[in-house]
């Protein structure tokens, strides 16, 4: 079985916060090491990204924590996340990528990556492979996904894709004072989970274009397209939500093939 988690890694407040997010990412942990125990995550964060057209792929033999906030609580920056690097992995998705995916050393787990694989893994310690997104189309996202996934077929990696970010991210909507409610775009993607309609979830920018414009999703969800053309989901599952502050929302979903 194939699997990928799309997961909000939510503010750097977490993690100084008591806040039912950081229960639900340790129960997700926890279920994912029960049933799998992954040798290696690949993780996609919405603040790796290239504006050249091409994807990165770190290949250092250690991941260096990012702490990549500013003007939080110093108490924030107390907190850390590093991990070993899967370097065979990355050398198998480069081979296979046709030039697309390229080598690079400058960056780590920035804290798209990290707060998530902290509050998930916090004992269990699987490599980790980080790879960025582009300004690219969603089916570009996808391919580079499907060009990962024979990559850790053909080594026979036991892998967990872990996508990030936000359905819902107006940062410029955040008002105390204004009850949070969902938007009409995370209802309309949280129904094409449930119901199986990825094929739509990879055009949904084209087939609700006012919606996704008012919701400015985190990373324009290229981490969740390349998701899907990681796993080729045949089924999905919503594993929580919240709308924490006005214009922010919160999605964990599972996905499998």
């Amino acid at each position: 079985m194939t699997i990928g988690l799309f997961i909000s890694h939510g503010s750097p407040t977490i993690l100084i916060e008591e806040n039912k997010w950081k229960d639900l990412l340790r129960n997700i942990g926890k279920s994912v090491i029960e049933k799998y125990k992954p040798d290696t995550i690949i993780v996609s964060s919405p603040h790796f990204i290239s504006w050249t057209g091409d994807y990165y792929i770190e290949n250092s033999e250690k991941l260096e924590c990012i702490q990549d906030y500013y003007g939080f609580p110093e108490e924030t920056y107390k907190y850390c996340y590093e991990a070993y690097n899967d370097v065979e992995l990355v050398n198998e998705i480069v081979k296979g990528s046709d030039g697309i995916i390229k080598e690079d050393n400058r960056w780590g787990l920035d804290h798209g990556a990290w707060i998530p694989l902290l509050f998930m893994f916090p004992e269990y310690k699987p490599k980790v492979v980080t790879i960025s997104i582009t300004d690219n189309s969603p089916e570009s996202h996808y391919a580079v996904g499907e060009k990962i996934r024979n990559a850790v077929r053909k080594l026979g990696r036991k892998v967990l894709f872990l996508a990030t970010g936000s359905p819902t991210h107006r940062l410029d909507l955040f008002y105390f004072k204004i009850t949070p409610k969902p938007t009409k775009f995370d209802i309309i993607l949280m129904d094409l989970i449930k119901s199986g309609e990825f094929d739509k979830i990879l055009k949904i920018g084209e087939l609700y274009p006012k919606e996704y414009q008012t919701a400015m999703p985190e990373g324009n969800l290229n981490t969740l397209y390349m998701l899907l053309g990681f796993v080729k989901p045949k089924k999905a599952e919503i594993l929580g939500y919240d709308t924490p502050w006005p214009g922010v929302s919160m999605l964990a979903a599972s996905f499998y093939d």
